[in-house]
């Protein structure tokens, strides 16, 4: 059972933050821990379950988020934003806290570039110059009345906290930070 605390852990933060995130949809605009998700899927499992868990709990708790199914483009984006965060919790995996937190904002800001950049390229609303693309990244379309660079920074804090917390539960539990395999069983002696 304590092997899969983490896991029950990672769900748990997720649907709390999926649930604030979605309540204050106007007040808190993409408070939602998606590329944290990734970032701290890449600390919990070796090899590919790294990235297949979160990719379900994903799944699993998508329609309690907001988001982007309507267009290929779009959802093949955010599928190479989430891959390039897993990667970089990968790449990160045996650091301390500090670090860690450091990465996840790394993680939030890669996130933000990469789809804030797919959209510059692909969106007909901004034009394609580094003024289009500097709108796109940090002043929003015009029309918006929220600037992206709002959506950074609650994208930012909702990785940082998730990260945080779930760092420091592992910590506080340690019999579930790193789950043993189980010993081989010796042979009777006669």
């Amino acid at each position: 059972m304590h092997r899969y605390l983490p896991l029950v852990l990672i769900v748990g933060l997720l649907i709390a933050f999926r649930a604030i995130g979605s309540h204050f949809a106007e007040t808190l605009p993409n408070f939602q821990p998606l590329a944290a998700l990734f970032f701290c899927g890449a600390l919990l499992a070796p090899g590919w379950r790294g990235f297949a868990l979160p990719l379900g709990i994903w799944a699993i708790t998508f329609p309690m988020g907001i988001g982007h199914t309507s267009s290929p483009a779009v959802f093949l984006t955010t599928l190479l934003a989430i891959i390039a965060v897993f990667f970089l919790g990968k790449s990160l995996s045996n650091r301390k806290f500090p670090t860690l937190l450091a990465g996840s904002a790394l993680g939030a800001l890669v996130f933000h570039l990469i789809t804030c950049g797919a959209s510059w390229l692909g969106d007909p609303l901004y034009a394609k110059t580094l003024t289009g693309l500097y709108q796109s990244v940090w002043a929003g379309p015009a029309a918006s009345e929220i600037p992206s660079w709002i959506f950074l920074r609650n994208l930012m804090a909702a990785n940082v906290l998730f990260t945080g917390l779930f760092l420091l539960s592992r910590m506080s539990l340690p019999s579930i930070a790193r789950v043993p395999a189980p010993a081989p069983a010796l042979a009777k002696i006669r």
